[in-house]
Formats: C-alpha cells, structure tokens, sequence
C-alpha cells in the first residue's frame, strides 16, 4: 500500500527527529531539572530554586570567561570566514592541482581535536621547550622564547587561532563550492560589460552567495560559543583564567567541583546565549534583506 504523499516526508524525519530528542531535547529538560537543585551527583537532590542562577550574577570568574568567549567568537568568525573566503577565492584562480590543495586544507577538520590540540603544544611549549622555542634558541635568539601557552596577555588569542585553523578548511571547501555553482552565463555577460576580476568578485559572485556567508557565520558563532575540547587540551583554561571559556568552566563546576546544579545552570546559559546571539544575527539579516529590496 502506497503512503499517502503528504505522510512520507514525516517518515523520512521520523528517525532524526528521534535521535535529535534523545541526544538534544532530552538532555536539555533534564539540564533544566537539575539546574533547580543543590547536587553532588552523590547525595539527595535538594530543591533550591533560581539560586544556582542567582549565583551567576555573583560570579566574577563566570562573566571573565563570557568575555573571553566573545573574544574568541570574534576571532573565530574573522579567521574561519575571513580567511576559508580568501583560500576559496585563491584556489578558484588556480587552474591546476586545486583539488589538492583543497584536499590538504581540508585534512586538520578531520584530525581529531585531541591529536591536534597535543601537536599544537609540542610546537608553542615553553617548559619543556616546544618546536617553535627550540627553533629560537638554535639560531640564537633563546633571549625572546614566547610563552605561547602560558602567558596572559595572548594565550587566549592563540588559542582561538588553533580552533580557527582547524576549520578554515571547512570553508574554503564551502565557499569554493559555491562560487562554482554560480551562473557562468552571468559570469560572461559581466566580463563582456567590461568587469574585471575584482568586480566579478565584489559585485557578482559574493552578493550571489551572501546567504552561503551569513550561514557560516552563523554555524562558526555557534560552534564557538560552546567551544571546549581545544582550548580544554591546550591550556585547560589557563593560566588563571585568561584562556577559560564558558564550557570549560561549566564542566569544571560540574565535574571538578561536583557543583551539578550550578554547572547545569551554566548550561543553559550557554543554550540561551546561542539562540539569543544567533536570533540576533538572523533578524538583522532580514531586516537587511527587506531594506535592500526596498
């Protein structure tokens, strides 16, 4: 018996809709249960209302890691797009061999975060000395080694340009693809009005793929408000707390200090602070798509 039109694509959604409530929908409620209550993870459950929340706001360590976060978002969204944009464009104009070089691109995405971030302190290390130190001390400038990792005024920044690393890759395999799926007729008809490269570009091919941008954008700010196993690997927020992000520090009050009430209030901070920052993002976006077609 055939299915009625109207029910198959409820069928086909029906087992993502169901591993995205047990991995997704589910954990939240319970984050959300646990985030009324005094626990340990050991003895009884203690009902304690909004305290955990009121608790945030008294928090200084909590808003230096919201600052850092933001930082790092900033950073993030600059390099990831900013740079895959610039590669993508740059692999556009070359001929041969540029599915290679997307290829080597493309591979720190699918290293893991852990053999990544270990790499990364064999190289930036200062105690015992790493590749780069090393490297200074051979050709005799051991006078200025840099505490990559350990210093206060740019472990942050560093931090956030390995994560950013990573997934540039990403996309400049994104954006390569969709310049390529542009109209070539479009493309024609501007070089035979006298456009030239740059103007293709400015004029043409990034107004065409702006919502393919603003995607991205939005999947890196995403993806680095509740950032963690990177920063976590290289300097497990330090020191102090000049590398410490929200995640890292809701895993640290959960699991470090047994705070489970409080770490699942951060929890949802950090759920909040995504759908808000991003419904920000999208309402700007509309608003100026609807003035631009005015």
């Amino acid at each position: 018996m055939r299915l009625h039109k109207k029910s198959e694509p409820f069928l086909f959604l029906l087992l993502p809709m169901v591993v995205y409530i047990a991995v997704v929908s589910i954990p939240i409620i319970f984050s959300v249960y646990y985030s009324f209550m005094d626990w340990n993870g050991i003895s009884d459950m203690t009902f304690v209302g909004f305290r955990n929340y009121a608790k945030m706001f008294q928090d200084e360590n909590l808003w230096i890691c919201m600052v850092n976060n933001l930082k790092y978002t900033v950073i993030n969204v600059v390099y990831q797009v900013g740079i895959g944009l610039l590669m993508a464009i740059l692999v556009e104009r070359i001929s041969k061999g540029n599915n290679l070089i997307r290829v080597l691109f493309f591979t720190p995405v699918i290293v893991s975060s852990m053999a990544m971030s270990q790499t990364f302190k064999k190289l930036l290390g200062i105690n015992p000395d790493g590749v780069m130190n090393a490297l200074l001390e051979a050709v005799g400038l051991g006078d200025h080694k840099v505490a990559f990792l350990a210093s206060m005024e740019i472990t942050l920044y560093v931090v956030a340009i390995v994560e950013a690393y990573k997934f540039s890759g990403l996309y400049l395999v994104v954006f390569h693809s969709a310049f390529t799926s542009v109209d070539t007729e479009v493309l024609e008809a501007a070089r035979i009005d006298g456009a030239n490269g740059f103007q293709v570009y400015t004029r043409i091919k990034l107004p065409l793929i702006k919502g393919i941008i603003i995607s991205s954008v939005i999947l890196v700010i995403n993806g680095t408000l509740k950032a963690f196993e990177v920063p976590f690997i290289l300097t497990n927020g330090g020191p102090g707390y000049t590398s410490e992000l929200a995640a890292t520090y809701m895993y640290k009050m959960s699991f470090n200090n047994m705070d489970y009430g409080y770490g699942s209030a951060l929890s949802i901070l950090i759920v909040f602070e995504c759908v808000v920052i991003i419904g920000i993002i999208m309402k700007l976006t509309q608003r100026a798509e609807k003035g631009g077609k005015k």
